[in-house]
């Protein structure tokens, strides 16, 4: 009867991890060969069960034909099993193809010739043994071929075992649980069979029929579970100390009970194991003045001063729980801001730039400058030679903020492929020269035969009323004016077209536009102008008098002195170039300028009289150089001036038409010019 319990579990075990294996994924292959190995070992443990029991020669003779071919299948599925596992025939050679078939070829030789011993006996000859104290009395006798098939069958278990004890030595020692199983398992039941064949192990019944039943669950674990048993703790250990943020739990009594390596590193102390670190001592040790209550989920930021500068870090404390709301314990997670990158330029992020830079503000390192850059003709780039050539040219552009700005400054990627750049402690011609070098370097590294370069923009903090939002904000505005004055940018094509339309409707050329302008901006340079400012000017320098093309020509043109209504119909350009400039998100912020570059110093011009410094500077400035311009060049209504007699005029309007500190600031910038 206990062989008819033991067996029977031996069955019911490998049947139950059958079903498992063929439930865990019925398209796996693997899954199906642990499948088929469990109902074999099944098949075994049954057929022997029928073996002992069997009562005619002929129920002796099929039932141990057919249990020592099961067995034969069953190593035969034993060798697949472990070719799979193994990745034995990955990307296999022909020779390696037809080895393996013949390999095939074989087994099923020997299935074949045990399945035919019913009848013709050439393997082994059964007689019946009354007398036997064995629990099988019938017997058989060996012929020769039936030691070749032992031979056979051993041969395959020592490549099995050979096999699978290569591969546990060729992955890492985390891994090699799996492996290690089922070679031990099958070394063991190949020396207990070949003890029993050999009768050196002398037992009633044959065990091994037995191990292959219950071994299935081995099997089945290095398959399916080992990741489930030891080795997932150490795994989860290993994904903590390498998970690349900084880590540190503590137990219930608020003692540190684990960290990682990033944490160790950030704070040595850890490391000592000469006194238990409290909760209250980890704040005092990291000064975390953010981290006041314990006893509440929370996300701050925590600064640690470094040689480098402040390393920014988000903390998240967490106040863990049982499923009775019982304290287990407190974890902190700290995420290194400055180490969130854009994959596509690898600079910091955008969450990265503006923590740092208001710890710069923070802490008063004022002047402040912010600089935002964008590559120009990116899209026609994108359209011309394709994405990859266009994110090579924006990687190009951060590989040259990275190279040419010194290692304190805050660098970032913004959205719509702007970059961004911080300094403590400098000044905009600081920031101006570092970008003029990189923007040679950017037009220099250009060889696709479109026109690009690097535009910027620049904005200074120099107190606590202004955010660094807003200086983002006025930088990135500035920027964008001189895209569009700029040829290369695809924001200039608008600015053409009014450009193209002023000078055909008026007597303005291009030529007195590109005087206009860069006298206008060494202007600005010399009365300090912020960078946002400049752009603007010379936008203003470009289209003050865009209105005029909404003036009849037989006005704007006329030859003679206006009439008296033809002059209102003329100061009116004002009014509708402020109207044309407001229409256009790029042109708004050049719309009031426009709108008073006709006022007076004295407060007698148009359109709205406004006198001294109500007249904003802008239009004070374009007023001073489009007036002088004119005066020295020629037009159909008048001849030009000599520069002696321009000079006196402005000298002579000075304080009634023109601003008298910007006239002489003027007349200093043209006496340098010589």
């Amino acid at each position: 009867m206990w062989y008819y319990i033991w067996y029977g579990l031996a069955a019911l075990c490998a049947a139950g991890y059958a079903i498992k294996s063929f439930h865990n994924n019925k398209e796996d292959r693997l899954a199906r060969l642990t499948g088929y190995i469990c109902v074999a070992a099944a098949a075994i443990n049954l057929l022997y069960l029928a073996r002992i029991h069997a009562e005619s020669h002929l129920a002796a003779s099929l039932s141990t034909s057919i249990f020592l071919s099961c067995l034969s299948l069953l190593v035969l599925l034993l060798v697949h099993h472990g070719v799979e596992s193994t990745r034995f025939l990955d990307n296999p050679s022909k020779t390696r193809k037809f080895l393996f078939f013949l390999w095939d070829a074989a087994f099923v030789v020997d299935i074949l010739l045990l399945m035919t011993n019913v009848f013709h006996e050439k393997l082994l000859v059964y007689q019946y043994d009354e007398g036997s104290s064995y629990a099988i009395h019938y017997g058989y006798t060996e012929q020769p071929l039936f030691y070749a098939h032992l031979c056979f069958l051993y041969l395959n278990v020592l490549a099995i075992f050979c096999g699978w004890i290569s591969k546990a030595i060729s992955v890492p020692r985390l891994y090699r649980s799996r492996y290690y199983m089922t070679p031990l398992q099958v070394a063991g039941i190949g020396i207990v069979s070949l003890s029993h064949v050999t009768g050196v192990l002398q037992l009633p019944v044959d065990v091994t029929v037995l191990m292959y039943g219950f071994s299935t669950a081995a099997i089945y674990w290095s398959t399916f579970d080992y990741t489930s048993k030891g080795m997932l703790n150490f795994t989860r250990k290993l994904i903590v100390e390498y998970m690349g943020a900084p880590m540190i739990l503590f137990d219930y009594e608020g003692y540190v009970a684990d960290t990682n390596k990033d944490m160790r590193n950030l704070f040595p102390m850890l490391n000592s194991q000469e006194r238990r670190i409290t909760l209250m001592d980890f704040i005092q040790i990291a000064s975390i003045r953010e981290l006041q209550n314990t006893s509440m989920d929370q996300v701050f930021e925590w600064y640690n001063p470094a040689d480098e500068g402040d390393r920014v870090y988000q903390c998240t404390f967490t106040c863990l729980k049982d499923e009775k709301d019982r304290n287990i314990g407190q974890l902190l997670l700290m995420k290194n801001v400055e180490q969130e990158r854009d994959m596509l330029t690898q600079l910091p992020s955008k969450r990265s730039f503006y923590s740092r830079m208001e710890h710069l503000v923070k802490n008063q390192m004022y002047p402040i400058t912010v600089a935002v850059c964008n590559a120009n003709s990116i899209g026609l780039i994108n359209d011309v030679y394709g994405w990859t050539k266009g994110n090579e040219m924006l990687r190009t552009a951060a590989d040259l903020l990275r190279d040419n700005l010194p290692r304190s400054a805050v660098t970032a990627r913004l959205e719509d492929g702007d970059m961004a750049a911080g300094f403590a402690e400098a000044e905009q011609e600081y920031a101006v020269r570092l970008f003029e070098q990189i923007g040679e370097q950017y037009r220099e590294a250009n060889d696709m035969g479109i026109i690009t370069d690097l535009e910027y923009g620049i904005a200074v903090i120099r107190d606590d009323s202004k955010s660094v939002e807003e200086a983002v904000r006025e930088a990135s505005e500035s920027m964008r004016t001189k895209k569009l004055m700029n040829e290369s940018s695809q924001k200039s094509s608008q600015l053409d077209s009014l450009r193209q339309t002023l000078t055909e409707s008026d007597y303005e050329t291009e030529e007195h536009v590109e005087r206009t302008r860069e006298m206008a901006t060494r202007l600005g340079r010399a009365l300090k102008l912020s960078d946002a400012e400049l752009g603007k000017l010379a936008l203003l320098a470009v289209l003050h008098d865009i209105g005029k093309i909404a003036i009849p020509h037989s006005i704007l043109l006329k030859p003679g002195k206006l009439t008296e209504e033809e002059w209102k119909v003329m100061k009116t350009h004002t009014e509708k170039g402020y109207r044309i400039a407001s229409a256009s998100k790029e042109l708004q912020p050049i719309a009031e300028y426009i709108l008073h570059h006709h006022e007076r110093w004295d407060g007698k011009g148009y359109p709205g009289g406004l006198a001294g410094e109500e007249i904003p500077l802008l239009s004070r400035i374009i007023t001073v150089v489009d007036s002088h311009d004119v005066m020295v060049h020629d037009r159909p209504y008048h001849k030009a001036m000599s520069h002696e007699e321009a000079v006196e005029e402005l000298l002579r309007c000075s304080g009634s038409q023109f601003d008298p500190h910007i006239v002489t600031v003027f007349l200093q910038v043209l006496q340098e010019e010589g």
